[in-house]
């Protein structure tokens, strides 16, 4: 929603504003990640949290090597509309991420409650 209301303002209507609104984006989305992350660690017994921990460390390949494939496919691009594309592209991965560590950590507080 954030990002959404950034890239409508028009005064992030340039090519760096936009880029700059994805990269904002990013970020909070890594921050909610972490969170995340660091709670369902806190939370799931031993032998769960190992698996996550896992689990995460080939996510965090998985973005990587992803971040170089979209680098890859944007380099055979030309024009200044393509950096904030590519920008979004990023964001999405994290997001996506962040959304699934968030619905792992709702499903423990179940019975929580």
């Amino acid at each position: 929603m954030a990002l959404n209301l950034c890239l409508d303002n028009p005064a992030n209507g340039s090519t760096s504003a936009q880029t700059r609104c994805e990269v904002q984006a990013e970020s909070a989305y890594d921050r909610r990640m972490n969170a995340a992350y660091g709670a369902l660690l806190r939370t799931l017994p031993r032998r769960a949290a190992g698996e996550l921990r896992n689990a995460q460390r080939t996510w965090l390949a998985f973005r990587d090597a992803q971040r170089m494939a979209d680098a890859a496919l944007f380099a055979t691009r030309q024009g200044t509309m393509y950096v904030p594309m590519q920008g979004g592209s990023a964001t999405r991965v994290v997001r996506d991420r962040a959304l699934q560590l968030e619905a792992s950590l709702r499903i423990l507080q179940i019975e929580a409650q």
